[in-house]
């Protein structure tokens, strides 16, 4: 093994004035504990004011709703109330409670409501939108589809957000019709075309492990996720590992090379590493000290879907103890 600097996952990084502005979140909310954690980690991320946050919750389609239905009206009416009797409802006002907790909204925030109808369901889609004065927006949506996992997708294809949050519950820590089980997880982290961030056990404040390799794909989600980790003030880590002797040239370099991308950022490196073994089996060990474990993916161009599925970031997310970001 080859460690060239020693990790300390309590050091915090410097922050600078590189990173960039009108970020937008979405993150999915199925009334888990997981699900909580996920929310206080956007919330953290999005603390900036320049931060757009989106909080979804997907409804099977016409679920509970076939004896009868609801007329818009009323359904209208429960939202803008916050009548927890409609499916999903709970969810989002405990979401809500929680934003308001923290500063995010107040009585004095700006409120619009939005529906739009979705065949074969009496509800349909219905967001309401809060905007500041800062120019930063919050919208809550409850969100019709043909199953979860597609309507998270659809979400996340159609609002062209900078990262999206999803819980990897438990099925003991289930909640009402909209829970994210972990094979949904996996699922949409497969065919998520940008960067996912699959929250498990997640402890704050002990930094990014960002796993790198020589390949251009890795260099760049490496940055792009120093990025992002800079927004919340964590500290990023870099990780490669070496099959062999005869690969530790390439992992040093792969180190090198992300550690330059990201300083010509303007953002600072707390710690660097270089292993020898099974490249999963070491990131998922390594991996247990850390808030969240970051690693690239194959993108649409590639043929992402066979190349991931046999992909060591795959095989990380199947396996590991804790929160694993794929960045694209």
């Amino acid at each position: 093994m080859t460690d060239s600097t020693e990790h300390s996952p309590g050091e915090h990084m410097d922050i600078t004035d590189s990173v960039p502005t009108n970020f937008s979140i979405l993150v999915c909310v199925d009334g888990s504990s997981e699900s909580d954690r996920a929310l206080r980690y956007a919330i953290r991320l999005g603390s900036g004011t320049d931060a757009n946050l989106t909080l979804l919750y997907v409804r099977p389609i016409d679920q509970e709703l076939r004896t009868g239905g609801l007329q818009f009206s009323v359904a209208r009416e429960n939202l803008l109330n916050w009548g927890i009797e409609l499916p999903g409802m709970k969810v989002l006002k405990n979401a809500r409670d929680q934003l308001i907790e923290l500063g995010l909204l107040s009585d004095e925030t700006q409120e619009d409501f939005k529906h739009t109808d979705v065949v074969g369901d009496p509800l349909g889609d219905n967001m309401i939108i809060y905007s500041t004065e800062s120019g930063r927006t919050i919208t809550l949506k409850l969100m019709v589809a043909p199953s979860v996992t597609h309507g998270i997708l659809d979400e996340s294809d159609m609002g062209d957000y900078d990262i999206t949050i999803i819980a990897r519950a438990d099925s003991h820590d289930a909640s009402g019709l909209g829970f994210i089980s972990p094979q949904m997880a996996e699922d949409i982290a497969l065919e998520h075309s940008g960067t996912v961030l699959i929250v498990h056990e997640l402890e704050e404040s002990h930094g990014h492990l960002v796993c790198v390799s020589e390949s251009n794909e890795s260099i760049d989600a490496a940055r792009r996720d120093a990025v992002i980790a800079s927004r919340c003030a964590c500290p990023v880590y870099l990780f490669s590992v070496a099959s062999d002797e005869n690969d530790l040239a390439s992992a040093e370099r792969a180190i090198a090379q992300a550690k330059q991308a990201i300083e010509e950022v303007g953002i600072k490196i707390s710690g660097e590493k270089v292993v020898i073994g099974d490249p999963v089996e070491k990131i998922v060990e390594e991996g247990k000290n850390y808030s969240v474990i970051v690693l690239s993916a194959p993108t649409k161009k590639q043929g992402w879907r066979r190349l991931f599925a046999t992909s060591v970031a795959n095989r990380v997310l199947e396996n590991a103890h804790n929160t694993v970001m794929i960045a694209r």
